[in-house]
């Protein structure tokens, strides 16, 4: 009888999973090791979301969401699907204060049904809580995304060895890096590694593309990460031969100082802004009042 019952897990495992895949089933991957390693409340679970979200497209259909259709391409990319986990954030935070169990597992496991890499404190968060369930389904989300960032990184690497010349793979294996470090997801030495790595792909996208005042800015901040400081001002420099009148360069240089902890550079830096007339945008201006007022 076990053995039977097993084996109708595992055939609902592999059903459950086809139908992700085909879109049959709007849940991500996430939720796959809750309904595999849970044997019937976890395909509940899944259930009960998948009634719930379709529930919220039929409200919506109902109000004349299709009235709404635009046919025009560029009007219809302004349209948005909500999130229903993103307007929860600040009820998560609050619901791990107030310990209530009840509130943590059901804002966790809408999370984990939207899209976790865009939670990462927030699940790194719950993972230290004092609910055994909402631990594991956060440790359970955060490993996944990690696993999911490790293919994406192996495959890219196994493509750059058969083609190491191309600059498409390059950017791709970049932009990767910078999703990876922004998600928050790396820690410790693993994200000195990636830091390191990323420094190192700046610099060579930075020979093909020698005008990106964008890569030349995450190279500057990158390299005050991994405290390579002198390679940092040297890439400085260069900004502020190119852009002599933009406040990048400037307000690179404040972080460097900062860095650095030279107080009379960053008065230098400063000073070279309002006697050159440097126009500030939102951030510059907040940087220089923060460093004035200091």
């Amino acid at each position: 009888m076990g053995v039977l019952l097993l084996i109708i897990h595992i055939l609902l495992c592999i059903a459950v999973y086809l139908c992700m895949r085909v879109r049959i089933l709007k849940s991500t991957s996430m939720i796959m090791p809750l309904v595999c390693m849970v044997p019937a409340a976890g395909l509940a679970a899944l259930i009960v979301l998948e009634i719930r979200s379709r529930g919220r497209q039929e409200i919506l259909e109902e109000v004349g969401i299709e009235k709404l259709k635009i046919n025009d391409e560029i009007h219809r990319s302004i349209l948005m699907d909500e999130d229903p986990a993103e307007d929860r954030i600040v009820p998560l935070q609050e619901a791990l204060l107030i310990n209530e169990p009840s509130t943590r597992r059901e804002l966790m496991m809408e999370i984990m049904y939207a899209n976790p890499n865009d939670y990462v404190e927030q699940l790194k968060e719950a993972s230290m809580n004092d609910d055994t369930e909402v631990v594991h389904y956060a440790v359970t989300a955060l490993s996944e995304l990690q696993k999911e960032y490790d293919l994406q990184f192996q495959d890219l690497e196994w493509q750059m060895k058969k083609d190491p010349d191309s600059e498409e793979l390059e950017e791709r294996y970049t932009n990767l890096l910078r999703r990876y470090l922004d998600s928050g997801l790396a820690e410790g030495n693993a994200k000195m590694i990636k830091l390191r790595t990323y420094s190192e792909m700046l610099e060579r996208r930075l020979k093909e593309k020698e005008d990106s005042l964008r890569l030349y800015r995450d190279k500057v901040e990158t390299d005050l990460q991994i405290k390579e400081y002198e390679k940092a001002y040297e890439m400085i420099e260069k900004v502020l031969e190119k852009w002599e009148k933009n406040e990048a360069g400037y307000l690179l240089l404040l972080k460097y100082y900062a860095a650095m902890n030279r107080r009379r550079g960053i008065d230098s830096v400063l000073r070279s802004i309002e006697r050159k007339g440097i126009y500030l945008s939102p951030e510059g201006r907040s940087a220089v009042r923060f460093w004035s007022e200091e």
